[in-house]
């Protein structure tokens, strides 16, 4: 494990107009924050992509913060990281790779927008479906080139069920031992 997730992003591309555009790198490493690249479902199609999309190995997420997406959907990639997909009503598909829910780094990062993992997926789901860049507002016709950026995983990972598991041990041992102790004495009466 390397702990490396390589992202491919569109980067000079034909708009729906069919004019040429090379995304401006600065625009692309936006994905660190925000969502770039989006992808376009039907309205109508929305709860079956997102039943689909389970289907295919995508769990509901718990603890997620809401950004007004019917569906928040992970799916564990290679280790440690993970695809958070929101799938919204309006027919918006987000999908950015993070360090998985069972890190304490996943709070923190690292996590970066991503679009082909799940525009792959949703070819045999549903017939329309396109990428769109979000900050210029239109969507691609066709990619003529891509970039590619590396992920770096932090080298020590902390996984938090364990620590959940030492700490609620820790705060019960005071109470633990004093129903021994009383279980105890009433014994030696």
């Amino acid at each position: 494990m390397d702990g490396i997730y390589r992202v491919y992003l569109p980067w000079y591309v034909k708009l729906n107009d069919g004019s040429r555009y090379r995304i401006p790198l600065n625009v692309i490493m936006r994905g660190l924050r925000n969502n770039v690249f989006v992808i376009r479902v039907p309205q109508d199609e929305v709860d079956y992509v997102a039943e689909e999309l389970i289907r295919r190995g995508f769990k509901p997420t718990i603890l997620a913060v809401n950004k007004g997406e019917r569906y928040s959907l992970a799916m564990k990639v290679e280790s440690p990281w993970e695809i958070h997909t929101r799938v919204f009503p309006d027919g918006i598909v987000e999908s950015e790779v993070e360090i998985s829910r069972d890190y304490l780094q996943h709070l923190v990062g690292p996590r970066f927008n991503v679009v082909y993992e799940i525009y792959d997926l949703l070819k045999d789901i549903t017939d329309y479906r396109r990428i769109c860049i979000k900050p210029l507002g239109r969507c691609i016709n066709d990619v003529i080139e891509n970039i590619g950026i590396e992920l770096r995983a932090p080298r020590a990972l902390m996984p938090w069920k364990p620590l959940i598991a030492v700490v609620s041990l820790m705060a019960l041992t005071p109470v633990i031992g004093k129903v021994s102790k009383s279980s105890v004495f009433h014994l030696l009466q």
